[in-house]
């Protein structure tokens, strides 16, 4: 089946961009649409008179307000009917392989989870395959209203041969080719922060501009963005925040630079310091909460910094200063209409009001609305397989319209 790698909005048709223009701005009105897109009011007529046709838009009743120009007439609105169609998400990493089942509204119909074996990680393609027959089996009423399939990688694709650009070798055999001629459903793929910003930007229409930065803190730190309904990026470092210098005189990072962000604030390098201080400090409370210093996970360094083991605060603290710098420059330099920050971490209260005042902070020296633009999101774990749904909606369906 057909694979697609990008969705330029620049060169969309005119029934994909009206269509796209109601996933984001419903309830809306045809007139609305018409200005907003520069297109003659017959045109949009015709276009949403075909969506309403094919039960993908519906018409939801009229609006409070009179139309312009037309006395006593109330405009009549507009929006997508969620269970018009459906697409499948999946996220794929070391820790798990997660599918998603969403209508186009981005509720989650159903859900598949699991922590990979090797052997599957080995069969990557193979392994993607049978998690989105399982998923489908489970709806087969669904039958050809599913869109396709999207896919959040652990890494960049390669648009060219279908493969995967990593640092890690083990998905050295993912292939998004392979992958499509084993389904029966067109695929799209993306790196999986990319994919969360995608998320964001069609199923959060509500608090989601069209101009934002999406910021990831996990096992590694990558930020993506949008712009002017376009994600942006055109090379495998665009988005690698992680790997940007916060010392030039701190730890050698896994890339080989000295003093990358990564070492100071992601998940793995934050468990990676609380180790050490297990192994080196007997009365941290982390020897309590751990049996053995390779049983520490994030939780366990959270549940310590809430015991106040003095260590354990003075790391994380100093994750949080420097990840709040490095969040600040960020909006500074991008300029965008909001910064989203996601992570496990900032779920704890205390930490995240930390961080909150420290972009602030940063960012006050002009103007202190500059602050209120920075949103620390709640955490979801599925975040990246439903993006990919996002992403396999946008361009399997929205922007593949003609």
């Amino acid at each position: 089946m057909a694979t697609k790698s990008w969705g330029n909005v620049r060169q969309l048709s005119n029934h994909a961009r009206v269509l796209r223009y109601i996933f984001r701005n419903q309830p809306v009105s045809r007139s609305e649409i018409g200005q907003d897109l520069n297109l003659p009011r017959s045109m949009v007529t015709g276009i949403t008179a075909r969506l309403i046709e094919q039960d993908i838009v519906r018409e939801l009743g009229k609006a409070d307000t009179q139309e312009d120009g037309a006395p006593g007439r109330r405009r009549q609105l507009l929006g997508i009917c969620p269970d018009a169609r459906f697409a499948v998400g999946a996220e794929i990493g070391v820790r798990h392989f997660r599918f998603c089942l969403t209508d186009l509204a981005g509720h989650v119909l159903e859900e598949l989870c699991y922590a990979p074996t090797e052997e599957q990680i080995r069969r990557v393609n193979e392994t993607l395959c049978l998690g989105v027959r399982q998923l489908l089996d489970r709806r087969p009423e669904l039958g050809g209203r599913v869109v396709g399939v999207g896919i959040a990688l652990p890494g960049h694709l390669n648009a060219q041969t279908g493969g995967m650009v990593s640092h890690a070798p083990q998905w050295d055999a993912f292939n998004l080719r392979a992958v499509a001629d084993g389904l029966d459903q067109p695929v799209t793929a993306e790196n999986n922060v990319r994919a969360m910003a995608y998320e964001r930007y069609l199923f959060d229409i509500q608090s989601c501009p069209e101009n934002f930065v999406f910021l990831h803190v996990g096992p590694g730190i990558f930020c993506s963005e949008f712009k002017g309904g376009m994600l942006t990026g055109g090379s495998y470092i665009s988005g690698e925040i992680g790997h940007t210098i916060s010392n030039p005189d701190g730890q050698r990072c896994e890339c080989g630079k000295v003093g990358c962000l990564q070492t100071y604030a992601s998940e793995d390098w934050i468990i990676k310091k609380a180790r050490i201080i297990y192994a080196s400090a007997p009365h941290s409370a982390l020897r309590s909460l751990a049996g053995r210093a390779e049983d520490i996970t994030l939780q366990t360094v959270l549940t310590a910094y809430q015991l106040g083991d003095t260590l354990v605060i003075q790391e994380l603290r100093e994750a949080v200063r420097y990840l709040a710098v490095a969040a600040a420059n960020l909006a500074i330099i991008m300029g965008t209409e909001k910064l989203c920050l996601h992570s496990r971490m900032f779920q704890h209260e205390i930490l995240k009001s930390e961080l909150k005042a420290g972009i602030e902070s940063q960012l006050t020296f002009v103007d202190k609305q500059n602050s209120e633009d920075v949103e620390i999101l709640e955490f979801h774990p599925a975040r990246a397989a439903v993006g990919a749904a996002a992403l396999a909606i946008d361009r399997l369906f929205i922007c593949d319209r003609s």
